[in-house]
């Protein structure tokens, strides 16, 4: 029986706390499964002090880092065990923007958690620089760190006795798309992922993108796409996506989308193995967030729920 093969199967047959132990290195940031989670969980309250159903929560991450997340859970949740969704925000962002998603998903009997990306919210700057005025070098790090958070969190979540570990999801959305069709290739706990206006492919990305951070990097003479893929190559998703099969993929773009741009969103889809469906929404970077979030709704409710 092949390696892959043989980790199936124990992960079929045996409880996923016995057989998950693992321990792996992207860019020099670690992964280990075996270290404390070291997880605080403290639930918000409104403007009268009243409890709502999202709680702050942090938790020992890639290399250990200090990783801060915002968690949503069903207002009446069903019994036995729930279905679960990692959320992952876009270059700029934090956790904090993907509360609306968070709250329609709880709503839908989803628990949530959505992590800030390294860099970003409450982390610390990378390197000591903005998001903003990172280099190849700073990048690969924010993106590799990421990746092994996200671990860590599909981590946290089997801690609860309250989440089913076969139906966990996730949804990306821009850089979080991309850093997250990543974590896919590295994360075999995920069943089902929609990537909102991702992409892949460093070097096109870079030297074809809108986004002022891309400008940047060309305004400073890194135009060279052959090095700028080079430099990313064990963090760019293109060349790793087709490790996600036979999870279900669902991949949401933009007509007009000049931030990450056709080639880049036409590489990461093409490099993905079956299943998968994609879906071009009328707009550009930013469609229609009702459009894409009933769209996963109804994906995820087709491949997490009974």
């Amino acid at each position: 029986m092949k390696y892959s093969r043989f980790m199936a199967f124990l992960l079929l047959v045996l409880p996923v706390s016995l057989a998950w132990a693992q321990t792996s290195t992207l860019a020099g940031i670690t992964y280990d499964s075996n270290t404390s989670l070291q997880a605080k969980l403290t639930q918000r309250k409104d403007a009268e002090g009243k409890p709502l159903s999202l709680y702050n929560l942090s938790f020992a991450g890639g290399s250990e880092a200090h990783v801060p997340a915002l968690v949503s859970v069903p207002a009446s949740p069903k019994p036995g065990k729930q279905p679960a969704i990692i959320l992952l925000h876009g270059l700029g962002g934090d956790k904090n923007q993907l509360q609306v998603l968070a709250m329609m998903l709880s709503g839908k009997g989803y628990t949530t958690i959505a992590i800030d990306v390294a860099g970003h919210g409450d982390r610390p700057k990378v390197n000591g620089k903005p998001i903003g005025e990172q280099d190849l070098a700073g990048m690969r790090t924010v993106a590799a760190q990421t990746v092994q958070d996200l671990r860590r969190t599909v981590d946290y979540l089997l801690s609860r006795p309250d989440i089913d570990p076969k139906r966990i999801g996730f949804v990306g959305v821009s850089l979080g798309g991309v850093l997250g069709a990543r974590f896919l290739a590295e994360e075999p706990r995920v069943a089902a992922a929609s990537l909102w206006v991702a992409g892949g492919d460093w070097g096109t990305l870079i030297t074809t993108s809108a986004h002022p951070f891309a400008k940047r990097f060309r305004d400073t003479g890194d135009t060279d796409a052959t090095k700028i893929r080079a430099a990313l190559a064990d963090v760019d998703p293109v060349p790793a996506i087709s490790r996600a099969a036979p999870r279900p993929l669902l991949f949401l773009n933009g007509a007009t989308d000049d931030v990450v741009p056709k080639a880049s969103s036409d590489a990461l889809f093409a490099a993905a193995r079956d299943p998968k469906e994609r879906v071009i929404l009328p707009g550009g970077h930013t469609t229609s967030l009702f459009d894409m979030a009933s769209r996963t709704i109804r994906f995820l409710d087709k491949h997490l729920k009974p």
